[in-house]
């Protein structure tokens, strides 16, 4: 039987914030080291080899994104339901999370063979750079079957309050691929040296791993603090009304999700226009930004689940209290990260061993989106009380006017245009954020956020 692992009482708010956010913040810490590790033995292969990394990398982030339609639907029923005591049908919820997941999985596999080649190619890099981005691209998409599955279980999770578990997975998978991508990439150990195929390799079996670790957990009701354990997946019979929720609360967060990625990508070929080394910096400079919102996505995380919860709990005093609380969290904590990216640039991008041009675009790039970053607390901040609401068309809507109105136009304008190069693109990025930010205050504003019903009464279960 699963236990509430959250108080949902105002004068704990803080405390139960930390208890969803601190997990997630270390899970942040390994996915971005993931990335980082990669970027960090790659490199030692050449810039071309770096962006062809880089470039793939890009493409990979845009399908993992679309896993929100698997994610915030499932982790937003999941908490509704736990808040209000309805044990049964977090269990449902699960199982059609998980088939979803799989259907989905199994389209975007196919489409990465039949077409990703055909997208590397829109970016009209050299051969071998084509050669290589294409390679790490189709390994590490087969393991999509592996990373959406296991996303629909430690979604599950979160949404009853456990991050710890999740947390805990990653940390193992990521010790697995920090030790398998220097072996796969240089051949050490009697094996082939695989470049950047290797380091795909690498992620992808640790990604499977991964998904048996969640699949174990969730089966036998072990590990986990919360007790939840589901079993009788191939018993499963699909309710329409379910499958359509997770689809209506999914897919326009999935669509924000991936707006970002997309608009990354037309913003790499646009930085590809300046040569190898911009990319390459490029690619350098997004993955450290990932550090960046460490925090951020863990206390966004966190609102969401205890919105979601307290929702459920019909405790209108505590969603607002909690949205306030998290709010002003989140700008605290983004003025002092963005202030340490600006001032220790150099030396962070030297870490990487690139050479003086790739470092030069990489410190320019960290320095003005720092500048943009400072409102990004309450950015993702508003991200996570909507999603936890089950109201994410707004944070759609913003996305899109960002990414698309605002970031490609401008990028455009001030690089090609008004001839600022590369920094046309990193200023381009800071307006982007805040015309987002400014949408979903509009929309926070209004409330009705706050009002919005996502249960579905009696839940057929096959409990």
């Amino acid at each position: 039987m699963q236990q509430s692992l959250l108080t949902l009482k105002k004068e704990k708010i803080y405390s139960d914030l930390w208890r969803m956010a601190w997990p997630v913040m270390i899970s942040m810490v390994l996915h971005v080291t993931l990335g980082l590790v990669d970027m960090f033995w790659v490199g030692r292969l050449g810039t071309t080899a770096l962006a062809s990394l880089a470039l793939a990398a890009n493409l990979y982030w845009l399908f993992i994104g679309l896993a929100e339609i698997i994610a915030i639907g499932t982790v937003a029923l999941v908490a509704r339901y736990q808040g209000a005591g309805e044990m049964k049908e977090v269990l449902q919820v699960v199982r059609h999370s998980f088939w979803l997941a799989l259907v989905i999985a199994l389209f975007l596999i196919g489409f990465i063979f039949l077409f990703g080649h055909s997208l590397i190619g829109l970016f009209r890099v050299g051969e071998d750079l084509h050669r290589q981005a294409t390679a790490y691209l189709q390994i590490t998409g087969v393991g999509f079957i592996f990373i959406y599955t296991g996303m629909a279980f430690g979604s599950a999770l979160q949404g009853i309050g456990d991050t710890r578990t999740p947390m805990l997975i990653l940390f193992f998978v990521n010790l697995i691929n920090m030790c398998l991508t220097p072996v796969f990439v240089f051949g050490w150990f009697g094996f082939s040296a695989m470049g950047v195929f290797g380091a795909g390799l690498a992620t992808f079996i640790s990604q499977a791993i991964s998904f048996f670790l969640f699949l174990y957990v969730i089966y036998t009701g072990k590990i986990s603090k919360s007790g939840l354990k589901i079993r009788g997946f191939f018993r499963f019979s699909p309710q329409k009304a379910l499958l359509k929720k997770i689809l209506q609360i999914g897919v326009p967060a999935a669509l924000q999700a991936a707006t970002r990625p997309i608009t990354g990508l037309i913003m790499m070929w646009i930085v590809a226009l300046f040569g190898a080394e911009a990319m390459a910096a490029f690619g350098i400079g997004q993955n450290l930004l990932g550090f960046t919102f460490i925090f951020l996505v863990g206390l966004s995380v966190a609102t969401s689940t205890v919105i979601g919860q307290s929702l459920g709990a019909a405790k209108e005093d505590l969603v607002k209290e909690v949205a306030r609380k998290s709010i002003l969290l989140g700008l605290l904590i983004q003025i002092i990260i963005a202030t340490l990216y600006y001032i220790f640039a150099p030396f962070i991008m030297r870490l990487f061993g690139a050479d003086a041009a790739v470092t030069a675009v990489g410190v320019s790039y960290l320095r003005i989106v720092s500048i943009g970053l400072l409102v990004g607390g309450p950015l993702f901040v508003l991200g996570g009380i909507f999603k936890g609401s089950g109201d994410t068309v707004p944070p759609m809507l913003s996305a899109i006017l960002g990414n698309w109105l605002i970031k490609l136009p401008c990028a455009l304008l001030l690089a090609l245009v008004l001839d600022l190069g590369t920094d046309g693109v990193w200023w381009a990025i800071n307006a982007s954020i805040i015309a987002e930010l400014g949408m979903l205050i509009y929309y926070y504003r209004r409330g009705a956020w706050s009002k919005k019903e996502i249960r579905i009464e009696a839940v057929p279960s096959a409990e």
